[in-house]
């Protein structure tokens, strides 16, 4: 699983070119539409887009592995707050890379009577849980340093 695990930390680089090709082919198919381009140059942009969406999605298969292993690290974390937030989070966003696996597998047509509807629906669901839990744990960390320069700035006062 390590090895996996660091082989996807390598293609992040590669998910992120691949997202900049994807978006700038939205961008381009939206521009030949209003352009009034000819249909079949607009229909092959839109392949393009599908397909390097469908590899983005490829690269992400092992993203609930990594955030698995995240989870393992973080659950021993000395500091409660940060260990229960932070572990939570990693094993919904691992529940989200599933779902968004199990879509995947769907729209490539490996499991062509899939509820899309409703698989989208439980893959946000991981997701929002997961950027809330990030945004209690980023609160509770402002908490922290608030308090924290507030007793230094007590100890300056005194001296």
């Amino acid at each position: 699983m390590d090895s996996w695990v660091r082989f996807n930390a390598q293609s992040q680089a590669k998910e992120k070119l691949f997202r900049a090709v994807q978006y700038a082919c939205t961008l381009l198919g939206y521009t030949l539409q209003k352009g009034g381009t000819s249909s079949d140059l607009l229909t092959k942009v839109k392949q393009l887009e599908a397909h390097v969406s469908l590899v983005r999605k490829l690269m992400r298969l092992g993203n609930s592995a990594e955030a698995l292993e995240a989870a393992k690290r973080a659950i021993h974390l000395s500091d409660c707050v940060l260990r229960l937030c932070i572990t939570v989070s990693h094993l919904n966003r691992a529940m989200y890379f599933a779902c968004d696996n199990v879509l995947w597998a769907g729209k490539t047509g490996l499991l062509p009577k899939l509820d899309q509807t409703k698989w989208s629906q439980r893959s946000f669901r991981y997701y929002l849980f997961a950027l809330i839990l990030n945004l209690t744990r980023d609160a509770y960390e402002i908490k922290l340093l608030m308090e924290r320069e507030s007793r230094s700035g007590a100890l300056r006062g005194r001296g």
